[in-house]
């Protein structure tokens, strides 16, 4: 089952407090999901991918509305021959049509003051039936209600964004998208719609990713770091194996030999490591900067002798 249909069967465990939250989640399922078959007597259909919704419909549709149905599936083979059910409404569908203004732009219930309780229940319904979210597995975060209405995709917008969650609107083909991309606030709008389980599983996938993501930074790092030791380690070696072959080392001071040593000792040891060797073993008092400076000395000393050798 895909997160999507795991967020909206959490959803469909949810109840509304009262009749207006009510309507207004039947409103938002009728104008993402719904048609008007004109006729006498009119009809409505309700269509969607999951029988769990079609069944909600007509739960809450009977709660206010005498009406009488049919359910039919088909399979739409562009979509992995994937089920699609509609429930096809007839007597009392016209009920339905006036009291929520399904021909009009809206009803008198969505322009009433709305609780915040009133716009969940509305944006819960316009999910359920055209709301996707990217698993927090996947590399995305990504959560839309589509619909090719714009001004419903505007009221959604406005619903959410009166909520806080910044929700944007962009195109796909002939669909707007009102959509948000922020994980935390995806995380935030799957509690607040109710899907309380699939909201901590997000979280849960989200914290795993940040700390996987984390260590391997880290690691990765440690790695660049070594690269870098190991690099300047190879060069520091490259002009004391040249002074140690060419150079009268008598004539080394004897910090310049001792820095020698515990570098050849030492090849893959950085500087704070080996300033810990130093500080056990010779010289308690000198510092990280003091041994870059005997090292970069005896690169001086190394090429300085080579250019006199060429002459």
């Amino acid at each position: 089952m895909s997160f999507s249909k795991t967020v909206k069967e959490d959803l469909l465990k949810r109840s509304n407090p009262d009749l207006l939250s009510d309507k207004l989640e039947i409103e938002a399922m009728l104008r993402f999901g719904g048609e008007v078959i004109f006729g006498n007597p009119f009809k409505l259909s309700f269509t969607s991918s999951l029988m769990s919704v079609i069944r909600r419909f007509i739960m809450l549709a009977k709660k206010y509305y005498p009406i009488e149905y049919e359910i039919e599936s088909r399979k739409i083979d562009r979509l992995d021959n994937q089920s699609v059910y509609t429930a096809t409404l007839g007597s009392g569908a016209d009920l339905i049509i006036k009291d929520l203004n399904i021909i009009g732009a809206s009803s008198s219930y969505r322009e009433s003051e709305l609780s915040m309780e009133n716009k969940i229940s509305y944006l819960r319904g316009a999910f359920l039936v055209r709301g996707s979210v990217n698993d927090p597995a996947s590399k995305s975060s990504h959560l839309e209600i589509s619909s090719l209405n714009e001004s419903e995709i505007v009221f959604v917008q406005k619903l959410l964004n009166s909520l806080d969650f910044n929700a944007r609107i962009s195109k796909r083909k002939n669909y707007l998208i009102c959509y948000i991309k922020a994980k935390n606030t995806i995380g935030t709008l799957l509690y607040t719609l109710g899907a309380q389980a699939s909201m901590e599983y997000y979280e849960d996938m989200i914290i795993t990713k940040e700390i996987k993501a984390s260590a391997l930074r880290s690691v990765n790092l440690d790695v660049a770091n070594q690269d870098k030791t190991n690099e300047a380690s190879k060069e520091q070696l490259k002009y004391i194996q040249f002074l140690e072959y060419n150079y009268p080392l008598g004539e080394l001071d004897q910090k310049l030999l001792m820095v020698m040593k515990v570098r050849k000792e030492y090849p893959e040891h950085s500087l704070s490591q080996l300033l810990e060797i130093i500080h056990e073993e010779y010289d308690p008092k000198l510092t990280k900067s003091g041994l870059n400076h005997r090292l970069r000395k005896l690169k001086e000393i190394a090429l300085d002798y080579k250019q006199k050798q060429k002459q």
